[in-house]
């Protein structure tokens, strides 16, 4: 049975029947279906070619084991298969706000702003941190995976049928211009080290809007960029030391564009990534990519860097260690605003800022789990116009702490004004200092 009907009611493995509504698209490997079960909506993959023993039953362990993180639609349940071996997958629906990241790559969907677009990055790469240290490598990363909310920068990754225990493989070697330079080469098989070079070919493409890889040097040919930009001899488009495969500006003007927009660290991020003794045909090399932590050791930097410019309303990136900065979209000088410094951190406290966990006690790291847990958030302060406020809406008690000793308590729900040379004692491990 290589499609189904409208109404057509199929059985799980548990025992459940579910309905079909609707189908909502169709892909090389299977149909996605709407689905009503226990009177929810669901999604379907149905296969539609039969899959061999070892696929199915990797599919049954990942729906025992559960979701690595809440961001993956992840596999609830199995179908019994059918008279000719075939089979689908019930999976929670995409809510429409989402849009998929080639959307992005093509410019038909934009991010709100530069805080959406960085939330965007964190989630992929906290995400992914999260399957990994649960022992699972994804196999076959690339655009096609992600969904993501324009607004916020919140995402969902589908597609997870390949997602095996480090170590097995199920079939798949990925997705070309995804695929790390050592399985184009089928010198490896997938696993979590060509997962790492593929996450960064995604970050730049998020970034950057275009592939590291493709510069002077591609021929438009398929074939022979697979051989020789992809595998053989790859070259980062930025490479400090190779000049060969510079962008082309006739044809890569956004990455040309991008690259200088971004700051120093940020850029050579993506010089470390892509180094060429990380991409060598034969992998060795392949163990020093850049592991997750580090890309959101970068994110979180990234983020401190961002400020609204007080005369044209846009987002913009800001040296926290310079008192005056130009703004990148009207070129305005912008004085710096108050920040807290913490954790060797400069954290910009403009209205509307929030400050996370992660950001504040030294014990949190940034993690799928941490990434919305948010402590405090910069707000007006009614009856002075010009003065704000940090409010707590963390369950913890703060200390305000004057140069001259004196000490302010506030509560859950409460407020501590934003003075400079102030010391917030955050009830945690977390102290700060507003300068």
């Amino acid at each position: 049975m290589a499609r189904l009907t409208k109404n057509q009611v199929l059985t799980t493995l548990d025992g459940k029947n579910i309905k079909v509504i609707d189908k909502l698209g169709e892909g090389g490997q299977g149909i996605v279906y709407k689905i009503k079960c226990e009177n929810k909506n669901y999604a379907l993959k149905w296969y539609k070619k039969p899959c061999d023993d070892s696929f199915y039953k990797n599919l049954c362990d990942n729906v025992k084991r559960g979701a690595p993180a809440a961001t993956f639609l992840w596999p609830l349940a199995i179908t019994e298969k059918d008279s000719d071996g075939s089979f689908g997958y019930v999976m929670k629906l995409c809510p429409k706000r989402y849009q998929p990241l080639s959307q992005f790559l093509l410019n038909n969907a934009k991010f709100k702003n530069l805080s959406a677009m960085i939330n965007a990055g964190i989630q992929i790469t906290a995400s992914f941190r999260a399957l990994h240290n649960k022992g699972d490598s994804y196999q076959d990363l690339n655009d096609g995976n992600f969904f993501i909310d324009p607004e916020t920068g919140k995402i969902l990754i589908c597609d997870n049928d390949n997602v095996a225990p480090n170590g097995t493989n199920l079939g798949i070697l990925g997705k070309p211009r995804y695929m790390a330079p050592e399985v184009v080469c089928q010198n490896h098989l997938p696993d979590t080290y060509s997962d790492r070079f593929s996450l960064a070919v995604i970050l730049f493409l998020l970034f950057f809007r275009g592939h590291p890889l493709e510069g002077m040097r591609d021929n438009c040919d398929r074939e022979d960029n697979e051989k020789s930009l992809f595998c053989k001899m790859p070259i980062f488009v930025f490479d400090p030391n190779d000049s060969t495969n510079r962008p082309n500006p006739a044809i890569h003007r956004n990455v040309n564009v991008l690259w200088n927009v971004y700051p120093p660290f940020v850029r050579n991020q993506f010089i470390k990534a892509f180094d060429k003794n990380l991409m060598r045909s034969n992998g060795t090399g392949r163990g020093d990519r850049v592991m997750e932590k580090e890309w959101l050791k970068m994110f979180q930097k990234l983020r401190h860097s961002v400020i609204v410019c007080p005369e044209c309303g846009d987002e913009t990136f800001f040296n926290m260690k310079k008192e005056n900065h130009k703004c990148m979209n009207c070129d305005v000088n912008i004085t710096r605003p108050a920040v807290l410094s913490i954790r060797d951190e400069l954290i910009p406290l403009q209205f509307g800022k929030r400050l996370y966990s992660w950001e504040i006690d030294v014990d949190k790291e940034l993690s799928i789990d941490s990434v919305n847990e948010a402590w405090a958030q910069v707000i007006a302060n009614p009856k002075k116009p010009g003065v704000f406020g940090l409010k707590n809406i963390s369950d913890n008690t703060w200390y305000r702490h004057t140069p001259g000793g004196k000490e302010f308590v506030c509560a859950p729900n409460g407020q501590v004004t934003i003075i400079r040379t102030n010391t917030i004692k955050f009830g945690t491990k977390g102290e700060g200092i507003i300068v």
